[in-house]
This record gives structure tokens, sequence and C-alpha cells, in this order.
């Protein structure tokens, strides 16, 4: 267990917005992106200038995650129960998602980032239960 690594992502969503930029300085340079839970049709991304093409490009106006449980998984990944509230690009369109988020932190740089559009799925890949 790492109370390290659970308090550094707990800090990232401490900021509105600054998600990865909390991170921008301790991120491996192939850090792994996976969005493919939610966006199927997206390739898993490595690098942060990848994100921030997804990121600018991508289909929501706003973005905002607000963490609802942290739990300590094991000495390099974190799990994130997170509501999202987005909206869309150009539709104006509203809309909340219920998702988990998962961090691989491995000396004290994220190596990973993976997006759960499932939250039962989200505990049974860190071999946890509700």
């Amino acid at each position: 267990m790492s109370e390290e690594n659970v308090r550094s992502v707990r800090d990232s969503y401490a900021t509105p917005g600054a998600l990865f930029a909390t991170w921008a300085g301790r991120m491996a340079p192939d850090v792994e992106f996976d969005f493919t839970a939610v966006y199927p049709d997206k390739p898993v991304m490595n690098g942060i200038e990848e994100l921030r093409r997804f990121r600018e490009q991508g289909p929501w106006e706003q973005l905002r995650f607000e963490p609802e449980r942290f739990l300590d998984v094991d000495e390099e990944h974190v799990l994130v129960f997170v509501t999202v509230n987005a909206t869309g690009k150009g539709s104006g369109v509203p809309v909340e998602l219920r998702n988990a988020h998962e961090f691989t932190i491995r000396d004290g740089m994220l190596v990973g980032f993976k997006v759960y559009g499932d939250r039962a799925t989200a505990l049974a890949a860190a071999g946890l239960r509700e």
C-alpha cells in the first residue's frame, strides 16, 4: 500500500481542470492513457502530447471530475471513483457519468492512466470487492 501515491492522486483532483497538469513533471515519457472503455474507437495513447491533442480535439467543451472515493490498491495502483460532468462541444448538451480512474505510479512517476466506464469492472480488474 502506498499512502504517498494516494495523496498524490488526491492532490491531482484538488484543482478543477488540473488533473494532468498536476502530473506534468512526473509523467514517464511513454505514459500510457487508456480511454478505450469510454471511447472504443480511440487507441491507447502514449505520452503527454498525444493526450493534449486528444483533449483539444475531443468532444467536450467542458470537463470536470469530482472524486468520490480513493482506493489504495497496491504499491503502484490507485483507483478513484469519480463523477464526470461534461458539456458537449458544439451541442452544449450536459452529460454526467459515474466511472473509475486507475492511476499506475512507479517510483513517483505516472506510467499509466486508465478509465473504466463501469465501477464494478474496475474493482474486479483491481482484484477488489465492494
